[in-house]
């Protein structure tokens, strides 16, 4: 009888979670979308951002919906390497004093030991913000110094003859800061061989065997790509690539403004980290050739961001963390980094909002 009571339990307890983290997500949706200021919905991710800085929300590893408490108790729930690109993403669209709060409450921000490609990413964000030490600085440039002359950088190390295009968006960035120019362009370039028609980003790419691997309308695989172009804007020929890939997003943007999870087949679902950073590229193309119909698919984009954020401010609908190459999460819902970004994408946009009128 008290096995019996146990197992009674024990499923309960698995019920019990299901249902609460359903009943959480359902009426979190209430009223989403009604924004109609973009300064009280930019006011609204700020004050978001911030309040998730001190506690970020987990971003699942699964698209579990079931049994959702066994995930938790071996383990496979979260990663500790998707929440470094979270915070990264965040302080982008925060301030200097955000850093540097960030940086006092992380006592340990980097395994100098073990550093990935979401270090690097993080690194650059808190040396933009002047946040990152000199002796920081030093010691993960001397992690990369065999490759500084020769060779790029892995996703993971035992996927050593594979190039992913989050690697794009994660190193090139600091790399360029840094003044390792030669080393971000063999990266960037090594990548050009996984370009569709010269232009979309394949998920990943095997150097051995000189192909392709995965799809190239992932809208946030295109994001990554997106984010290495325009926080490295000045590297040579990046400038070329921003319009080159913004005139071929262009004919690729929804009714609504947004990009579907899979830009090239608009009946996807919209997914909102992905539209967010073609926002940014968007912007970015504009500073460079004052074309007006980039602004203007810009500011069509933050109506279609306005349109995907809950009341609270927490922008939805963004694609959960992929589980390899070709397999793709099922699950949409609010993620940090695309919170700090659309944060970031705004504040660039008020810049131009008089031109837009």
């Amino acid at each position: 009888m008290i096995i019996l009571y146990l197992l009674t339990g024990a499923a309960l307890s698995f019920v019990l979670v299901d249902i609460f983290v359903y009943l959480q997500e359902w009426q979190s949706r209430i009223h989403i979308g009604r924004w109609k200021d973009r300064i009280e919905w930019q006011q609204a991710l700020e004050r978001t951002s911030r309040r998730w800085l001190k506690h970020t929300p987990v971003v699942r590893k699964t698209s579990n919906t079931r049994l959702l408490l066994w995930d938790m108790v071996r383990g496979a729930f979260c990663s500790s390497t998707i929440q470094k690109w979270q915070d990264a993403g965040l302080l982008l669209g925060l301030n200097e004093v955000d850093a540097r709060k960030y940086t006092q409450h992380h006592q340990i921000l980097f395994d100098f030991k073990k550093l990935e490609p979401e270090d690097l990413l993080l690194a650059y964000v808190l040396l933009k913000h002047h946040c990152l030490t000199d002796e920081q600085q030093h010691i993960i440039l001397s992690f990369y110094d065999d490759l500084k002359d020769v060779g790029t950088i892995a996703y993971r190390p035992w996927l050593k003859k594979v190039r992913f295009v989050d690697t794009i968006g994660m190193v090139l960035p600091f790399f360029h800061a840094c003044g390792w120019d030669e080393l971000a362009i063999r990266q960037l370039k090594e990548y050009d061989d996984a370009l569709l028609h010269g232009i979309y980003p394949a998920h990943a790419y095997d150097l051995e065997k000189k192909l392709p691997l995965g799809v190239h309308d992932w809208s946030r695989g295109i994001g990554w790509y997106t984010l290495g172009l325009v926080e490295a804007a000045t590297l040579p020929g990046n400038k070329e690539r921003i319009i080159h890939l913004s005139e071929a997003m262009l004919q690729h943007q929804n009714v609504d403004g947004g990009f579907s999870c899979f830009v090239f087949n608009q009946q996807e679902r919209m997914e909102s980290s992905g539209t967010v950073l073609i926002g940014l590229l968007f912007v970015a193309a504009y500073q460079i050739s004052q074309d007006k119909r980039f602004l203007t698919a810009a500011f069509r984009i933050e109506k279609a961001l306005m349109k995907a954020t809950r009341r609270d401010g927490a922008l939805d609908y963004c694609q959960g963390d992929t589980y390899g190459i070709g397999y793709y999460s099922h699950l949409f819902s609010v993620m940090p980094f695309a919170e700090g970004l659309a944060l970031l994408f705004s504040k660039k946009l008020n810049e131009f909002v008089d031109e837009n009128a």
